[in-house]
């Protein structure tokens, strides 16, 4: 079965990227049919079985990214056309004749493309749009829109969006333990966030694991935002974290169970 990656951002984007193997292997490693020095060594791979298309995770500890849904470790994704698939600072767009999705397949794909929790009603069944597609590209083209207003864009290890006034960022990464990768992610909070008066909310739902320095660097910016004027609101931690962080006496940060809440809320 042959498919495409169409590139979906950067210089070369919109050229395709043909995969006519069964196991297209995605990293820095020399193994790896698509290599980029940033990656894991073997970062995830794109296999073909049963005429379907999956995407899988290699425990490489670094994000593998499908419409906005990061992969667990060794977790394998389905994959359909139109579909974003984004590792490192690279980003593709998924190409291939599909088949029709019955309606059942397309809310598990839908659901999953999007959150659940807050994100429901844009294939609620209320709406116009969510009768009316029947395949993957379909699905994608009516929320494809909403995605990019709701859950933002990628910006390297961040997705940043806008809601309601406050600036959402969500952490793509499932670990903050590595001194290089919480430098790094540091780095970018600051180089997006570096505005006056921002309400920033801090999405932590896809954080596993943290050590202490990751704990630290969240502490130090929120008191890096102060003298813009900002503020700074946690969501969806972990119980054990959140237990974690208030040792280091950051209690004092609003903390809220879900992305609703915090963005009804004055803080």
């Amino acid at each position: 079965m042959k498919f495409y990656l169409i590139v979906a951002k950067g210089s070369k984007k919109g050229m395709p990227v043909p995969i006519e193997v069964d196991l297209f292997i995605i990293g820095s490693d020399r193994i790896c049919q698509l290599r980029a020095p940033n990656l894991g060594s073997k970062h995830c791979a794109l296999i073909t079985r049963d005429d379907n298309v999956f995407i899988r995770d290699m425990y490489s500890g670094r994000p593998a990214i499908v419409n906005g849904h990061v992969l667990g470790p060794g977790e394998e994704w389905p994959l359909h056309k139109g579909d974003r698939i984004a590792f490192g600072n690279l980003e593709f767009m998924i190409q291939f004749r599909e088949r029709e999705l019955s309606q059942k397949d397309l809310e598990e794909w839908a659901a999953k493309c999007l959150d659940i929790n807050s994100d429901r009603h844009i294939l609620d069944e209320e709406s116009d749009n969510f009768h009316r597609p029947t395949t993957a590209s379909g699905a994608a083209a009516n929320i494809i829109d909403s995605l990019t207003v709701q859950r933002g864009v990628v910006m390297g290890r961040l997705r940043i969006g806008r809601e309601s006034g406050v600036t959402t960022v969500r952490l793509n990464d499932t670990k903050l333990v590595d001194e290089a990768d919480i430098a790094l992610i540091r780095r970018e909070l600051g180089d997006q966030l570096n505005r006056p008066n921002l309400r920033v909310l801090l999405d932590l739902k896809n954080i596993r694991r943290m050590s202490t320095a990751g704990v630290a660097m969240l502490r130090d910016f929120q008191r890096w935002l102060k003298p813009f004027g900002s503020t700074l609101a946690f969501c969806r931690i972990r119980a054990d974290l959140r237990e974690m962080m208030d040792v280091f006496k950051m209690d004092k940060i609003p903390y809220f169970p879900d992305k609703k809440s915090a963005l009804g809320a004055s803080w």
